[in-house]
Order: C-alpha cells, then sequence, then structure tokens
C-alpha cells in the first residue's frame, strides 16, 4: 500500500510511529487536545473538530513529525464522509396525507416555520453567546493545562456577530467567528480570562488555565545568559567612561 492510498490515521500511526511519537506525547508537543489527536488516528469523524480547526492541527503535527502538511490533509479528505446521494429517497407514498389533512399540515407547517425563525431571530439579539475553545476546563483531576512551550497559541470558534476578549485585550475573528491568537506565557500559572458578549445580549465568561513548566537546564541557560548580558552592559559602560 502506497502512502497516498492509506487514510488519515494509518498514515499519521506509520510516521509517528517510525518516529517513536506516540499520541500523547504529540497532544503535548503541539498543544492540541488529547481527545482531538485520538480521533485523527482513529479516523473519527464524529469527534473531529470542524474542517478549519483540522487543517491547522494537521499543519501543527505534521511540523512536528518534518514532514508535508498536505499529504496529510490530502488523507483527511480521502475519509469522504458519506452524504446522501441523488437516488436517496424514501418510498413515494411512505408518509402520503390523506387530503382532509393536507390543509391542516400547511397550516401547521407555516407556523412551525414563523415560530422558528421568530425564536432563531430572538436568540440571534438577546440569547446567551456560546465559544467552542482548544483549552479545557480541566485536565484529568488538574483544573488548568501543562505545556513545555512559552508560546501557546489559544483558537476557537464564536458566532461570527459576537465579540470576544482574553484578560480584556478585544479578539478579532474571521467572518466566521474562527480566531486565533499567540499568547507568550510566564513561568508557572498563567490564568486567562475570556469574555464573549453579544450585542444585546447576555455575556458569557469562562476562565481557563496553562502552566508554564520551564525546564531546569532551560531554565540556568536563560539565567546565565541575563547574566552575561548584565556583564558586557557593564564592560561597555566603564569603556566609554574610560574615553572620555
Amino acid at each position: 500500500m502506497t502512502t497516498s492510498d492509506k487514510n488519515l490515521g494509518e498514515l499519521l500511526a506509520e510516521i509517528a510511529g517510525s518516529r517513536g511519537v506516540t499520541a500523547e506525547k504529540l497532544s503535548e508537543l503541539t498543544n492540541i487536545p488529547r481527545r482531538y489527536i485520538t480521533a485523527l488516528f482513529e479516523n473519527d469523524i464524529k469527534n473531529m473538530p470542524a474542517a478549519p480547526y483540522v487543517r491547522g492541527y494537521l499543519t501543527k503535527i505534521a511540523s512536528i513529525l518534518g514532514i508535508d502538511s498536505e499529504s496529510l490533509y490530502e488523507a483527511y479528505r480521502r475519509l469522504n464522509l458519506k452524504t446522501s446521494g441523488r437516488d436517496d429517497f424514501l418510498p413515494r407514498n411512505r408518509f402520503a396525507l390523506t387530503k382532509s389533512r393536507k390543509g391542516l399540515a400547511a397550516l401547521a407547517g407555516v407556523l412551525l416555520i414563523v415560530g422558528y425563525f421568530g425564536s432563531v431571530r430572538l436568540n440571534t439579539a438577546l440569547g446567551i453567546p456560546s465559544i467552542d475553545i482548544n483549552l479545557p476546563a480541566k485536565v484529568d483531576d488538574r483544573d488548568f493545562l501543562e505545556t513545555r512551550e512559552s508560546v501557546y497559541t489559544v483558537e476557537g470558534k464564536i458566532d461570527a456577530k459576537d465579540s470576544m476578549s482574553i484578560n480584556n485585550e478585544a479578539i478579532p475573528t474571521d467572518e466566521s467567528g474562527i480566531f486565533f491568537k499567540e499568547i507568550a506565557l510566564d513561568k508557572g500559572l498563567n490564568t486567562f480570562e475570556i469574555r464573549v458578549k453579544r450585542f444585546l445580549g447576555r455575556e458569557t465568561t469562562i476562565i481557563r488555565k496553562v502552566f508554564y513548566i520551564v525546564d531546569e537546564d532551560q531554565e540556568n541557560t536563560i539565567n546565565t545568559q541575563q547574566v552575561e548580558q548584565a556583564e558586557s552592559q557593564t564592560q561597555t559602560q566603564d569603556e566609554i567612561g574610560g574615553t572620555e
């Protein structure tokens, strides 16, 4: 079987396996929630995120595994979600109505349509905004996500008509409500207050936490660099003073 014949799960398992990278490790390296990594490995379309997220996630995975992201995306597209075709129809008389009931059915249909669109408009103007975000509220028994990356990309989707902010900073979205925001992390616990607001409606606020782990060797290297930088600046100032 060639690479072009393999589905996404087979391709990911083969490439990750050849590099000794487990699904759990891949989730840690890419900051992609474990449930989405599992869905991608198992071709579980039902539990995969929306297509724009999948493309972004596959790009991150490809970067970590050192491969071309297009090969993964083509494998994802080959999963081919089955949809109803032109020959997929119900028997003609399965739900046929008698003449005496057609008038009532038509009236009921009109009332349902009017009621539906009325509720949709009301919810659009006054409803509670929602948010889909890649930061989980809990990880195992902790209320924070751990990472060793100094920058975390917060991404997700809101209703395009709503507005949002992270720690009081307004976050722009595209025309479909998708947003991406790279945030530089401080060592230790970082808390994000995320607010989504509807123009005439209510506001939704969620709290998410990310714990940035700095390896001891990395921290020592940073401290050494800071000391060397300070000594260099002092030496330069002494030389300038001597010249005068």
